[in-house]
């Protein structure tokens, strides 16, 4: 896990190739009129994951219930997370129903068939999330889980805000183990300020969290599988 420099970090130009992608995370596919597709909206999902905050309801004027709103899913053929057509004939099919309808004439040639590749969703980090790691597609198969490389796009930064990618040059597994033990694990990651519009790229096997203050765009593979390092001392709802 190597650390990450200020090379992976994109700025003024990611931002034309990540338009289309901001337009997913709103809520909206542009897809091709043919075989009774229309431009398709959908019900966001919201997780009220204790570290989340309530920026994506005034951020993006929704109207929404006093609550915490850690993450809003966009676009998902997750079953924890279905996204829903709210406009149109298609009003109330799921995108899995779409999917296995329309196959290739939505999702085009280079998709898996019958399943969307991606999930995408708003982060709204008003706490910090644990410290995790994702199987990349080497890997995947042998932990018995999914693979998720994903990407992060930068929306509202608070001042100072950051995320930790990668560990600091010349962390090995020993002194990574004796920071962990310690719970000085912050200590051997290496942390990247992100300015709005700045995006970063945190491929499978990469360790990394999400620290407080961040309101990101996160694109990844459509994929469930995390596996927690650290949460910082932290309980959840639960107290455990």
């Amino acid at each position: 896990m190597a650390a990450v420099g200020r090379s992976e970090l994109r700025r003024d130009s990611v931002v034309p190739s990540f338009f289309s992608l901001v337009l997913f995370a709103i809520g909206s596919i542009m897809v091709s009129m043919k075989d009774e597709l229309y431009p398709l909206l959908f019900q966001p999902v919201y997780k009220d994951y204790i570290w989340g905050g309530d920026r994506i309801g005034k951020v993006f004027n929704r109207n929404l219930a006093n609550g915490i709103y850690a993450e809003s899913w966009e676009v998902s053929t997750r079953p924890e997370g279905m996204s829903v057509v709210s406009n149109g004939p298609l009003a109330g099919k799921s995108l899995q129903e779409l999917v296995e309808s329309f196959g290739s004439v939505l999702l085009g040639t280079s998709a898996p068939e019958g399943e969307f590749p991606l999930l995408i969703k708003i982060i709204d980090a008003k706490k910090r999330l644990s410290v995790q790691v994702h199987p990349h597609d080497d890997s995947a198969e042998a932990v018995g889980g999914e693979p998720k490389t994903e990407m992060w796009y930068a929306l509202a930064m608070a001042p100072g805000a950051k995320v930790f990618a990668g560990l600091k040059e010349g962390t090995d597994r020993d002194s990574f183990e004796k920071a962990l033990k310690a719970e000085q694990l912050e200590e051997v990651l290496n942390s990247v300020q992100l300015a709005d519009g700045e995006a970063i790229y945190i491929p499978g096997g990469r360790v990394h969290a999400i620290a407080e203050g961040c309101l990101l765009l996160e694109i990844q593979q459509n994929s469930n599988t995390t596996y927690r390092v650290y949460d910082w001392g932290r309980l959840g709802h639960d107290g455990k």
